[in-house]
């Protein structure tokens, strides 16, 4: 075997012990011995008592070893010669020693290992020529490894110390046996191998030592000093001076002699001072310990320590004897080298003597350090001091280093001979710098810095300008000497050293000293302003010497930056940056090597969460873009080129390390913001040559590579719409060199490499020329890297949309997927295996699925490419995965049209795949995108499945594995449904089914292959359950696979079905939050236990159906569905057991009200809600859909599970029907109480609908039993219809579909059972009545879904000829739904327009009151609009009637109820009931009503009120002012006036303590902020600068007091003003003003409802309360009527909340206006918004211009995202204007705001007035041209079609609260707003068209939108604003 197999070998076993040692080891038996060797590690010691059969004895154990020197002659182990296989096995037994893991593995080890370490120390060798390359020798070799091997033994089990020190000790023993014994003169050479042996085993000593105790350690060291007696050392000495002088050529003196020559060439002379010094070595070690406990210091390290910044101290006060013990050691060793002796005389003796010396000097000072009293400090000075006058001693560098050190640490002590130790340290650096003892002039800084650390700062200021000085002169020595700072000699410690320099070389010495010094003293100080100093004074030095004294300084700087403040830093820097240039230029390549080494320093130390890196990383960046400018004119532009190139070339080596720093994040640059940096190197690269392939760029290919890597696209950053010529045409890069000849040259380049595109080239400009050049270098280096998939994002810049710069792009990223397959088939590794073109091909599929055409049919052409060359990459779960999951995140975004219908979303993310696609908002697109990728992806995967079908179906099994998804429609998903068709697909590669012939309608396939497969791999993925959750899971064996039966019995031990169950009932899943994972895994537990356990499980099946239903969530449902019917199925004599339990936990849902039977969980009235002036949340809509959903869900899973069951078994057994027959009887008893929530229909009727298929398909029924069963079914329907008409909530298109086809099905079942209890008059008619109201709410719905649409209206109606509703068919039906329910019967009225209806149901509720008292409507039909004489009995149930909203109990004040008393007393109950944030909101309404006030009680209210929120009285004291005159300049009393006087005193007058402090303190300041107008007024005339200064000065003036607000924000508090925000505004007689105020506010939000709380939490209402500042502007208003804008925007609020009921996504912004006086008020300022005028004035733009310019083109996101903004907004706001027929809508009065929306304000003109009194404005509402130019262009665009169902939509939902809205305007009408006449109220109401149904009334509103568009009227009265106003439009 040859030296490299054996080194493999060696290498092998060392590798196979540790892996072994690893490994959890057998426990030894006491039975059996077997087990002592069953390991690897035994089976590998083996090796050493396979060839030594005598060695058995001597493994029983060490008692056998004898103490007295002599091992028992039976086992002289040494004396059989070792062969090389056993040496090796012994090292790599002993390599693995540290690693075992048991106690008996070491054991047996430290046995196996003791016997050779005894007699290691004679051991003989077997005959090899490979024991020569045994290092440094066998001998020293195997002891150390044993020793060590020991040790470590028992460091690590400290139960084995005894039996190892006693082994050591043995072994010692033999030791001090063989060294008494004189050598033989014929066999002296026998004498060698103990010798090198002791090294080996004082050398493992010293690394181990603190093995041993300090009592221990002094019984070794007395021990080991036994060994090295004189006689002894004396003869070692004389054996090895014979080797080394040796002349003869025995063979048996060769290999001893090849020794001597190792040990000396390893600087380790083999004699008795190699002895010694190894010796001092392990004292060092041992005293060092005593000072630090851990870790073991040798050497130098305990000083290096103390100097250190770590605090050392004496853990345990030694034993004096010990100390004085290790005195007496380094004393003896001390003078045995100054004395001498006979073996230290020599050269190489005496450099390891005063090793030994600084060694001892070591453990002298360590014991000093431990005790003054016993180490004398003076004796240690008196030593140092003659080292340090001996110039032989002090050159010797350890002896040198340690005598430095010690003075250094022995000065802080020694204050006044610490500056003469300065100044000598000072003539030691300058003096005794040179080429042999370069490293002690370095320390000697290390030791001036450390002594500096203890000084003044003033010192080491003085110290650093002196050695400046001394570095900045050309004689250094005669320079220290002028410092006049000489060496001290109290001690006679001047030095001899006397080294004159003689020349340029030693004076380099010199400069080198002095600057690492500085940089060290600098660096010790740990200051940032001196290590601003020492860079000044080596920046100042620059330039003073000769350029190799340059070369130090610029190489010393980079230390110091690397610690300097960031100015330093970057002062640094700029030096490198100027000298750097300077060097290329002057072809100075010291200077230029310095600077680059000193970069890279930087580079390589800075990390990057250094603030410096940025600072670093941004200079080099921006270097590199300033070079090139050229120096000379026009003569020397190629020769300046070429230093360009060169300066460049400095910077890419650090550039590309620094950028290596952010390892991964190769995204870096886009997020700290350097992408434009990088873009500029680039382009400065391509401008000086520097391009791919060039002979500059191969220079640097790896580097350049790096930088690439870490490099964004080229057009990173840019918007889509920006073109690359007018973004980089105004860059002074490209600007530098444009010229016709750069120009030229430059396409050659270009054309060189893109060689095909010479036509493309021609036209194009400069700036497109050097980008295509650097966008062709930057892509192809990235794809040398690994990389191509980058290159589609050039596709995204408007300039590659067409023309000739769009081929050329094109040729350039086709060559650089050349460039990447060209490396995919070489090879290349990692770069270039399947998994990393895995992941680029991942990132081409995300291209694939862009939003832009181009970009996606270049990826699939990329695509195609590197599938054929690598198919492996797609066999990758990276790739693989990404495409499936793309596909799943396109279906996804198709499907939003039908679940989030007017909300488009852009991105969609998967975490899975780890991809992300950004969609455009047409559905049309996205519809024609996902056919396309799909089929494309299923070329692709075919493809590879033909060469690697297992792989890939085992990917797609992986994929189905690993899938979770909880989304609303369950586990649909088309990236599954694509993996199980591809796995079911027979590849081409399989020639034996892919031959069979298949009929056309009876294709075969493997899909039965493959789900066995699949169902295999989840077997044994499952067999293992996580036990993380609770230590009971400890005593349940894991499940496997059912089909394994002999298993079962093993399995169901007596206490896993016990340990399971105590598991099951420990858990309060009610208020207790279980994870899922933790419920399935005890689920799955108990599902498998019940089916394979012969008895009886009750407990079991309670728990598994109970769980389920006691946490009661969406998941928890599911998994208990597919648990009950996988056991029902495994064990159908369960089935009746199960369902029992099923039934009666479902029973308990209804019980306790969970789910669909709760009845806390309801859609509130929105005049109830708090009214909120804000603009809608959709995130607080989304809260409330999913919190819906999961309430319901879970019965609707349990409907589907019920029904599918009860259809499988209805013909079986009679028992189970039985169950199913009382299910539905308690269910449809807990309807009467479910939730009334508009999403609650789907789950109701489906439980109906059950129901009714129970009825029919039940056969043990009798007629009474039938007819009983029917009449509980239509009443429980009927419930539905007792609630108002509703539509549904949020945008969930398949949810209402699902609505419709399940009333569908109820109709039609319906009518099929009519024969059923017909002839049951009761029944009939109530079977009529539910038939009548089905078929109505599918009509709405049919609306609701298709409000466009009337083609497909008829699509969800019943398959049966509808009855039409005539007032007759109606009244047939009345008295049946009075006697079912009244409040059915009073909803009729809202369902049906008759007036015969109507008439009716007011009869039957005079005639029966005390049946709807619960009903606040029957009151309101009772009650009407004015109180009737009719009335007498009727009005005394008025005392415990339901109460109605605020606003319609307001109404009750009215004269035309005649003060009656019942009503004035209800209406004060009603407004009580409601919460004071409610009735805030109608503070106008109630102060108007105090007109008709004659008895109090609003008077009563409204001081009763105030007591309880100050906020409340404050607006009705603001309100009251403004109403007490008619005209704005307070001239006319309103009447009402002394009421609102009288009302006000009082009010005021009940304030006391701190309510009155606080009305004092918020009326003050308010006072204070209005009074500015007042003085404003005499600067009316004056410049606008003039008047913003005066209102500054007032507001500078003002106090802001604790708590105050403005008016118009009563929620939030005033903190601060913003002084200088105030601005004047114009007017010709007034003064308003505008101001800023910082506003304190508490935001109260929804928080979602999530799986992770318990079943209480998920019940109880869960709000978040967070507090935020903003800054909030106002306008201060002075002689306009506010209460009008006021009124209108209260009723834009009230529109907000009934959109918000039906969660319907439009957007409005009620901004506040609150009237405080008469003219007065104040108003909010729309935030980030700009008014339509302000585009055309200041812009010059109209509306679509401005969207393209602020957003970017249609196809881009922004723009969608703001144009779905627009829509959602213009719907709105045009129903509202419609409604309240706002007036003077020119473009003034329109805003935009940032995100898009439409925001109308100024609402002086509504309801029946109009600017002039002339209707200039007959549009609905108004409906631009260039409105529709923003929503498509079209009536036929999708934002257009939008746009007007929402429509639509909103008009529907404000019909149903028409009564309510009018109620709002009806108490205003004598408020004197001139907007009112006496046809206003039959107006407003008349726009609802009420008497319309549904369909129409959508019809109605589309006629609207039409009219509005194609209004002439819109267009003149804009035109007027223009002419007469400068309105632009």
């Amino acid at each position: 075997m040859d030296r490299p197999s054996r080194a493999l070998r060696r290498i092998a076993l060392e590798r196979l012990a540790s892996l072994s040692a690893k490994e959890p080891q057998p426990a030894a038996s006491s039975d059996s011995s077997s087990n002592q060797k069953n390991s690897d590690l035994d089976r590998l010691a083996e090796g050493c008592i396979a060839y030594r059969p005598t060695l058995d004895g001597a493994l029983a154990d060490n008692d056998s070893l004898n103490r007295a020197g002599t091992p028992p002659t039976q086992t002289e182990t040494s004396q059989i010669p070792i062969s090389l296989r056993e040496f090796e096995v012994l090292l790599a037994l002993c390599n693995a020693a540290p690693l075992l893991q048991t106690h008996e593995s070491a054991e047996r080890l430290r046995r196996q290992l003791s016997p050779y370490l005894v007699e290691s120390y004679n051991q003989k060798l077997s005959s090899s020529p490979f024991f020569r390359d045994i290092e440094p020798s066998p001998w020293e070799c195997l002891t150390s490894r044993l020793t060590s091997a020991l040790l470590s033994l028992g460091l690590k089990f400290p139960s084995l110390r005894e039996k190892i020190i006693d082994t050591i000790h043995t072994y010692l023993d033999n030791a001090v046996a063989s060294s008494a014994i004189e050598p033989d003169e014929g066999d002296a050479l026998g004498f060698a191998p103990p010798a090198l042996s002791f090294l080996g085993f004082l050398d493992s000593c010293t690394r181990q030592v603190n093995f041993w105790f300090p009592d221990e350690r002094v019984s070794l060291i007395s021990q080991i000093r036994d060994v090295l007696s004189e006689n002894y050392l004396s003869n070692i000495e004389a054996i090895f001076a014979t080797i080394r002088n040796s002349d003869s050529q025995e063979a048996h003196l060769k290999p001893w002699k090849a020794h001597v020559r190792r040990y000396s060439t390893a600087g380790k002379p083999l004699g008795a001072m190699l002895i010694r010094r190894e010796y001092m070595k392990l004292v060092a070690a041992a005293t060092s310990l005593m000072v630090v406990e851990e870790p073991v210091l040798q050497g130098q390290e305990i000083l290096d320590t103390i100097m250190s910044d770590r605090e050392v101290s004496a853990k345990v006060e030694e034993d004096p004897s010990t100390i004085e013990f290790f005195v007496e050691v380094a004393s003896e060793s001390i003078a045995l080298i100054e004395e001498g002796v006979e073996y230290a005389r020599s050269e190489w003796q005496q450099q390891l003597g005063f090793s030994m010396k600084a060694l001892a000097l070591v453990t002298y000072s360590n014991c000093l350090f431990l005790n003054e009293n016993i180490a004398d400090l003076e004796q240690l000075l008196k030593w140092l001091a003659t080292t340090m006058s001996d110039g032989v001693q002090i050159s010797h560098e350890e002896l040198a280093s340690t005598v430095l050190k010690l003075l250094s640490i022995l000065s802080n002590n020694d204050p006044q001979s610490t500056p003469n130790f300065v100044s000598t340290l000072h003539k030691f650096i300058v003096e005794g710098s040179g080429p042999t003892n370069q490293s002690t002039v370095i320390v000697a800084g290390k030791c001036l810095a450390y002594v500096l650390k203890f000084l003044p700062q003033d010192v080491t200021i003085t110290t650093l300008n002196t050695l400046g000085h001394v570095l900045s002169s050309s004689n250094p020595e005669r320079a220290l000497k002028a410092e006049r700072l000489q060496p001290f000699d109290q001690l006679t410690m001047g030095s001899t050293l006397s080294l004159t320099s003689t020349g340029e070389e030693d004076r380099l010495y010199v400069y080198s000293s002095i600057i690492e010094t500085i940089v060290e003293i600098v660096d010790g100080c740990k200051d940032e302003k001196m290590v601003s100093l020492g860079q000044h004074i080596l920046v100042q030095r620059l330039n003073k010497v000769n350029t190799a004294v340059n070369a130090k300084i610029l190489t010393g700087l980079a230390s110091l930056a690397l610690k300097s403040s960031p100015t330093d830093f970057k002062s640094v820097l700029q030096v490198y940056n100027k000298m750097g240039t300077d060097a290329v230029w002057q072809d100075d390549t010291n200077i230029i090597r310095a600077i680059s080494d000193a970069r890279m320093v930087l580079a390589t130390n800075l990390t990057r969460e250094s603030q410096l890196c940025d600072i670093y990383l941004n200079d080099m960046l921006e270097s590199a873009a300033a070079i090139g400018d050229p120096r000379e004119p026009e003569g020397k532009r190629q020769t300046d080129a070429l230093l360009a190139a060169r300066e460049i070339h400095q910077l890419i080596p650090p550039l590309a390390k620094l950028l290596s720093s952010n390892g991964p994040d190769v995204n870096f640059a886009i997020r700290y913001g350097f992408v434009s940096l990088l873009r500029d190197f680039w382009f400065n690269c391509a401008l000086n040559g520097i391009l791919y392939d060039s002979e500059e760029a191969k220079k640097y290919t790896s580097e350049l590579r790096t930088i690439a890597l870490y490099t964004p696209p080229l057009v990173s950053g840019m918007e889509e719409d920006e073109s690359i010529d007018s973004d980089l045409g105004e860059q002074s890069i490209l600007a530098r060199s444009m010229s016709p000849q750069n120009t030229v040259e430059h396409k050659k380049r270009l054309l060189a490499l893109v060689p095909s595109e010479e036509i493309g080239i021609r036209p194009l400009s400069h700036p497109r020329a050097i980008f295509l050049e650097a966008a062709y270098t930057l892509e192809s280096l990235r794809a040398e890297a690994g990389g191509c998939s980058k290159v589609l994002a050039y596709f995204m810049e408007a300039g590659f949309k067409a023309g000739a710069g769009t081929s050329c792009m094109i040729a350039v990223a086709s060559s650089v997927v050349d460039t990447y397959i060209r490396r995919v088939l070489e090879g290349t590794y990692p770069e270039f295996s399947a998994t990393r073109a895995a992941e680029e091909l991942a990132d081409i599929f995300v291209g694939c699925c862009h939003r832009l055409e181009r970009i996606q049919i270049i990826a699939i052409g990329i695509a195609d490419r590197i599938i054929d060359v690598m198919p492996s990459a797609l066999c990758q779960k990276t790739s693989l995965f990404a495409l499936l999951e793309l596909l799943t995140l396109l279906w996804l975004s198709c499907l939003e049209e039908e679940t989030d219908e007017y909300t488009t979303r852009s991105i969609f993310t998967s975490v899975k795949g780890g991809v992300s696609v950004e969609l455009p908002d047409s559905y049309v697109f996205r519809r024609r995108l996902l056919k396309a990728f799909q089929a494309r992806a299923k070329a692709w995967v075919l493809q590879v499945l033909n060469v690697a079908p297992l792989d890939v179906k085992g990917l797609m099994q992986t994929y189905l594995s690993e899938f979770e998804d909880e989304g609303s429609l369950g586990h649909v998903s088309l990236g599954r449904s694509f993996a199980v068709e591809i796995g079911s697909a027979v590849p081409s590669g399989d020639q034996r089914l892919a031959s069979i012939d298949h009929r056309r309608d009876c294709d075969g396939n493997v899909a039965s292959d493959f789900v066995m497969q699949y169902t295999t791999r989840q077997a044994y993925r499952h067999t293992e359950p996580a036990l993380e959750y609770h230590e009971d899971w400890l005593s349940i064996r894991p499940l496997v696979d059912s089909a394994n039966s002999s298993n079962a019995p093993s399995i169901m031990r007596p206490d896993s079905a016990q340990a399971l169950l105590s598991q099951m009932e420990s858990k309060d899943y009610e208020n207790e939050f279980v994870p899922i994972g933790e419920l399935r895994d005890m689920l799955k537990r108990a599902a498998a236990l019940v089916c394979r356990s012969e008895k009886d499980q009750g407990a079991l099946i309670r728990g598994l159906v109970g769980i389920p239903f006691a946490v009661f969530s969406k998941k928890s449902i599911n998994l208990g569905i597919s648990l009950w019917t996988g056991v029902i199925h495994e064990k159908p004599r369960l089935q009746s057991r199960i369902l029992t339990e099923i039934a009666r936990n479902w029973e308990m849902t209804v019980e306790k009200r969970m789910g669909l039977f709760s009845d806390n969980f309801t859609s509130r009235d929105p005049f109830e809600l708090r009214m909120e002036y804000a603009p809608p949340d959709k995130e607080q809509h989304l809260i409330e859909q999913q919190n819906a959903s999961d309430l319901l869900s879970p019965h609707l899973k349990l409907l589907h599970m019920l029904s599918s069951h009860y259809h499988a078994n209805r013909n079986g057994n009679p028992h189970i029907q039985k169950i199913f027959l009382r299910l539905v009887r308690v269910s449809l008893a807990g309807l009467h109480h479910a939730t009334s929530h508009p999403l609650s229909r789907e789950v109701r009727f489906k439980l109906v609908l059950f129901g009714l298929q129970v009825l029919k398909h039940s056969t043990g029924l009798t007629e009474r039993q039938q007819w009983r069963l029917k009449d509980q079914i239509l009443s429980a329907a009927l419930t539905w219809f007792k609630f108002p008409p509703r539509w549904s909530f949020g945008g969930n298109k398949l949810q209402v579909k699902a609505e419709a086809h399940l009333l569908q099905d109820v109709a039609n079942l319906l009518q099929s059972m009519a024969t059923i209890s017909s002839t049951t008059k009761n029944i009939r008619e109530k079977h009529d009545l539910l038939l009548m109201l089905v078929e109505n709410e599918l009509t709405r719905l049919a609306t609701w879904l298709y409000p466009l649409d009337h083609s497909r209206k008829h699509h969800l109606l019943p398959s049966h000829p509808a009855r039409p509703t005539t007032d007759n068919s109606i009244a047939v039906v009345l008295p049946t739904a009075w006697r079912e329910d009244p409040a059915v019967a009073i909803q009729l009225t809202k369902r049906f327009q008759s007036p015969r209806l109507d008439q009716d149901i007011k009869r039957f509720i005079m005639t029966y009151p005390e049946a709807v008292v619960d009903q606040p409507d029957a009151l309101q039909i009772m009650l009407g609009d004015k109180i009737s004489s009719q009335l007498s009995f009727q009005l005394k149930y008025l005392l415990y009637w339901a109460p109605v909203n605020p606003i319609t109990a307001t109404t009750y004040f009215l004269p035309s109820y005649a003060n009656n008393a019942f009503v004035l007393q209800y209406a004060m109950r009603a407004l009580e009931t409601h919460s004071i944030d409610v009735t805030f909101f109608y503070v106008p309404q109630i102060v108007q009503t105090l007109r008709y006030d004659t008895l109090g009680y609003v008077e009563r209210f409204i001081l009763e009120t105030a007591k309880f929120s100050q906020l409340f009285a404050h607006q009705i004291i603001w309100n009251m002012k403004a109403n007490a005159y008619k005209d704005e300049d307070s001239q006319t009393p309103d009447p009402i006036k002394p009421t609102l006087d009288k009302v006000m005193d009082h009010l005021i007058g009940s304030f006391s303590g701190a309510d009155k402090s606080f009305y004092e303190r918020e009326f003050s300041f308010f006072n204070e902020v209005t009074s500015i107008s007042g003085k404003l007024r005499p600067y009316i005339k004056k410049p606008k600068p003039e008047k913003n200064q005066k209102i500054a000065e007032e507001l500078a003036k003002i106090n802001v007091d604790v708590g105050v607000y403005l008016p118009s924000n009563p929620d939030g508090v005033v903190i601060d003003i913003d002084r200088k925000s105030g601005k004047s505004l114009q007017s010709h007689a007034k003064a308003p003003f505008m101001a800023t105020f910082r506003i304190s506010k508490k935001d109260i939000t929804n928080v979602a409802k999530t799986e992770n709380m318990s079943r209480n939490e998920r019940r109880q209402d869960s709000v978040s309360t967070v507090t935020k500042e903003l800054w909030q502007a106002a306008i201060f208003k002075v002689g306009d009527d506010c209460r009008q804008d006021m009124l209108a925007l209260q009723l834009i609020s009230t529109f907000r909340n009934i959109f918000n009921s039906v969660g319907l996504d439009v957007w409005v912004f009620p901004y506040r206006v609150t009237a405080t006086a008469p003219g007065c008020g104040v108003i909010d300022v729309l935030p980030n918004s700009i008014s339509r005028d302000m585009l055309g004035r200041d812009h010059e733009m109209g509306l679509y211009e401005y969207f393209i310019n602020k957003y970017g083109g249609e196809d881009s996101i922004k723009f969608q995202e703001a144009r779905n903004n627009f829509v959602k907004s213009m719907a709105a706001y045009s129903v509202i204007s419609y409604l309240l027929k706002f007036k003077d809508r020119h473009n003034g009065n329109i805003m935009i705001n940032d995100a898009g929306h439409i925001i109308h304000i100024d609402f002086g003109f509504c309801f029946d007035i109009a600017p002039g009194g002339i209707t200039f404005e007959r549009a609905p509402f108004k409906l631009t041209t260039e409105m529709i130019s923003v929503m498509g262009g079209n009536t036929e665009s999708q934002s257009y079609l939008r746009f007007e169902e929402l429509c639509v939509k909103s008009f529907l939902a404000c019909r149903t609260y028409a009564d309510k809205l009018t109620h709002c305007v009806v108490l205003m009408l004598d408020s004197g707003l001139p907007c009112f006449k006496p046809e206003t109220i039959q107006n407003f109401k008349g726009r609802f068209v009420l008497d319309k149904n549904e369909r129409e009334a959508a019809d109605y509103m589309r006629y609207l939108v039409k009219k509005s568009y194609g209004s002439y009227s819109t267009a003149q009265y804009d035109r007027f604003q223009h002419l007469t106003n400068g309105i632009p439009y």
